[in-house]
This record gives C-alpha cells, sequence and structure tokens, in this order.
C-alpha cells in the first residue's frame, strides 16, 4: 500500500476493534478457529496511518499506534466472534510503500503457553474435571463451562510446574473423552464433537468456490500406543505380617490359587493403551506418554490392559509384527481389525487416550479446505467449527457427512470469504467410528447422537 494512500472501510460485515478503536483502514483481515489449535486467531493487514505520519512528517493521529497486548475484538455482522490481544506486529517498509501487520489469539490463547500454577498446588485429590480445570483457568480470567457429562473425579491429578496449562488440561480431557475448545471470546468449553449441523451443506460444483486438499501418510501410524505408571491403590491397608491375624483354615498347598503380589502390583502400575489404525498398511507404531500420576483409580488399576492382535508388536515377550501383517508373501496380506471403540460405563483408562491420538492424529494427516463466499449459511446462521456438514466432493473422494474441524473468516479486496475445513466425524470423539457410515445415510437427515438417540437436522 502507498504510504500517501488511505482506504477507508465503512460498510463491511468484518469489524475489528484494536483498544478501543474501530481499525478503518485494513486492507484484508482473518480470524477464525480450530479445534486442533483450541483458540481462536486473527490476522490484519492495515495502513498504520500514526506511523506514517510519524515517518513522514506529517500530522499525527489523536490516537496512538498499535501496541502488542493491546486488546482486540472482532465482529461479524455486529457479533462479537472473538475477544484477544495483540501478540505480534510485523511491520515493513519498502520502494516507497508501507504495511502494518498484526496478529494474535484470543483470550484461551495464554494458556497454550504459560505455566499453570507456578507455586501450586502441585496435586489434586478427588477432583472433577470442570472444578480443576477452573481452578487451572482462573487465574487467566477465563471461565469454564461444561455440556457434557465429565465422568467421576480423578483419584489423583498431578499438575507439572513447567507444563503450558492447556497441556495438562489437554491430558485430562483426553483421559475422559472430552472436547476442549475455545467460545473465541473469553470462555472455554468442554463438549462433544458433532453435536449440530452446519447451517448449509459444501458441494462442489455448487456453493464452493475454491478447495484445498492435502492428503498424507506422514502423521499417520498403524499402531499408536500410550503408555503410564501409576502408583498402586491395590495395596493392602494393612502390612502381610499381622501378630494378631488368626491361623490359616487351609494349608498352603490347599488354598486356592490367587496372583502374586507382584503380579497385582504390576497389573496395577503397568498400564498401556493400544489403538489400531487398518487403514495404515505398513508397519508405523508411534508412542505418547501419560499424564504422570494422573487418572489413576481403582476401577482403572482392576481393568486389564487390552488384548494385542496377532500382528501387534510392542511387549516384551513379543519379538516383532507378524510378517503377514505388514510384508507381502506368497499368500494376501490379512487386513487388520481397527479397535473397537469403548463401552458406556467402561473405567477410563490408557486406552481411551491412544483412541483419541489415533483418531485426533488422523484428521491432523489429512486437510480438506473448502471456500465458500460469505460468512453464513443457506440457513442465515454463521460457518462454526464442531458441526456436522454434509460435503460433496467427487474431486477429492467425498460425499458424506463430515465434521468442521476449523473455521476462518475472510475480509480481502476481492470479497468476504469464509474457508471451512473438514475431517472426519469421530476425530474428537470416542464413542465409535462414526466415519464408517455408508454415503446414503446422511439421506435420512438425522444425526446421532452420544446416547445413540437420532436428532433431527
Amino acid at each position: 500500500m502507498s504510504a500517501t494512500t488511505t482506504t477507508t472501510v465503512t460498510a463491511r460485515g468484518m469489524t475489528v476493534i484494536v483498544n478501543g478503536r474501530t481499525l478503518r483502514t485494513y486492507t484484508m483481515a482473518e480470524c477464525g478457529r480450530d479445534l486442533g489449535d483450541i483458540c481462536g486467531a486473527f490476522h490484519v493487514e492495515y495502513l498504520d496511518e500514526w506511523r506514517a505520519a510519524n515517518a513522514l512528517g506529517g500530522t499525527l493521529p489523536e490516537w496512538r499506534a498499535i501496541r502488542e497486548g493491546d486488546p482486540v475484538e472482532v465482529r461479524i455482522h455486529g457479533i462479537t466472534v472473538l475477544l484477544g490481544w495483540v501478540d505480534d506486529i510485523q511491520l515493513e517498509m519498502r520502494d516507497g510503500e508501507m504495511r502494518a501487520t498484526i496478529s494474535g489469539r484470543d483470550k484461551t490463547g495464554d494458556l497454550v503457553d504459560a505455566s499453570a500454577n507456578p507455586t501450586g498446588p502441585g496435586e489434586y485429590r478427588l477432583v472433577h474435571l470442570v472444578d480443576v480445570v477452573g481452578n487451572l483457568t482462573g487465574p487467566f480470567g477465563i471461565a469454564v463451562s461444561a455440556d457434557v457429562d465429565t465422568g467421576d473425579p480423578f483419584t489423583l491429578v498431578a499438575v507439572e510446574a513447567a507444563e503450558p496449562a492447556m497441556s495438562t488440561i489437554e491430558k485430562l480431557s483426553r483421559q475422559r473423552g472430552v472436547l476442549v475448545t475455545s467460545d473465541g471470546i473469553g470462555g472455554l468449553v468442554l463438549t462433544q464433537a458433532g453435536t449440530t449441523r452446519a447451517p448449509g451443506a459444501l458441494t462442489l460444483p455448487g456453493n464452493v468456490i475454491g478447495m484445498e486438499a492435502r492428503i498424507s501418510a506422514r502423521g499417520r501410524y498403524s499402531d499408536v500406543w500410550v503408555k503410564g505408571q501409576f502408583r498402586s491403590l491395590l495395596r493392602p491397608s494393612k502390612s502381610t505380617l499381622d501378630a494378631d491375624a488368626q491361623p490359616l483354615e487351609a494349608t498352603p498347598e490347599d488354598a486356592p490359587s490367587a496372583p502374586s503380589a507382584t503380579e497385582t502390583e504390576a497389573s496395577a502400575i503397568i498400564r498401556y493403551g493400544h489403538c489400531v489404525d487398518p487403514t495404515v498398511a505398513r508397519y508405523r507404531p508411534s508412542v505418547w506418554l501419560a499424564a504422570p500420576q494422573s487418572g489413576g483409580s481403582v476401577a482403572t488399576q482392576t481393568t486389564a490392559n487390552p488384548t494385542l492382535d496377532s500382528s501387534a508388536s510392542g511387549l516384551t515377550a513379543d519379538p516383532g509384527p507378524a510378517p503377514a501383517a505388514y510384508h507381502g508373501g506368497t499368500s494376501r496380506r490379512p487386513r487388520r481389525k481397527a479397535t473397537k471403540p469403548r463401552l458406556a460405563g467402561t473405567p477410563w483408562t490408557l486406552q481411551d487416550q491412544a483412541d483419541w491420538r489415533m483418531r485426533s492424529t488422523r484428521a491432523q494427516a489429512t486437510a480438506r479446505v473448502y471456500s465458500v463466499l460469505g460468512y453464513r449459511g443457506e440457513n442465515g446462521d454463521l460457518w462454526k467449527p464442531n458441526a456436522l456438514v454434509y460435503t460433496r466432493d467427487l474431486y477429492s473422494g467425498l460425499d458424506r457427512d463430515m465434521l468442521i474441524g476449523a473455521v476462518t473468516y475472510v475480509d480481502a479486496p476481492d470479497g468476504e470469504v469464509t474457508r471451512i475445513s473438514v475431517v472426519e466425524r469421530d476425530s474428537y470423539d470416542l464413542t465409535g467410528d462414526m466415519d464408517h457410515g455408508h454415503n446414503g445415510a446422511r439421506r435420512s437427515g438425522h444425526v446421532v447422537a452420544r446416547d445413540g438417540m437420532a436428532g433431527s437436522r
């Protein structure tokens, strides 16, 4: 933009307010939310009139220049969709032209890189997910709400002093199968994926004016492991030797066999989860570590570790993957079976974290972004993330319901556009493989909710 040219914006669907003043000289602005990043973000290119006048010797405006840390509000058609702060300022001057750019995140962005509880407490006992998340976000002035059952209280939650607050929140939420997302305006929501429908469909050709797809094998794994050790809760309350105990009624030879103390201890403290993605045809394992000493309970520790299929590798006694599982031979390679989803009432274990890791990494490896004109769908509502949307795109191979993983509103010189990123329906859900339904399922016009009941679109 030329330094001697001022562009004034008066009638736009997007309004950017910085430090209480409407920014009328921007040439491009975008803001949005991504379920994978949790916090919302914005990016604005504009003419900084104060800095331009100061550099060229002109009359300085009454207002001061935008600075890092200034509060930002973004509205779409008068509705506030983001409240945040200026994180970064980029200034450029070249060949007589000046350009300024500001970018930042909504208020929950501070949770991503700021530490939780630097002065303690380092442990919480018998605490519900909503309560511990509220305690971690309270000092940041961020409210927490939940529209889903977050399960039984944690027996023990350990908070690492050097760990960012959002990292702790994510670990705990995964142990309850709960999706954590920002509402964009200063609140954190504990919810579930895909309980609402989008305000329209995405069709190419049709209302989609542009599409970008990146389908990658990187970031996808045949076997996803989550491993951890927990303090045993199965130890007897009294010592093994007791001077006041009564003599045994049966001799040791006649007594029923029972697991040894070593076996009981090992089954309680050595825990793992294992999830199989049968669409990955070669051996690509990945291991994550669970939050230390967090989430262990008697119900969890008395639940057996998952039974591995004959093709899995990862146990000490297992020499490696079965040759027929990943390598060609004289016989056809047997297809591996997908890990079964959790059952209602099953204790939350590391298996749930493994399921979550497999699905979320699979979603991140495949990106499909569709651009549509305007900010609203067919019924007049804004496009928003975490809604189911029927997507028909035969070029990239889609004709089914997908989950909106991210939405970005863009106001550029060539018009107002919404970029919509879609992922598989079960990318942030642990209740079943919802993405394996046939393509004709969407014609019923119903959404299958978490409790198995069908809801109308």
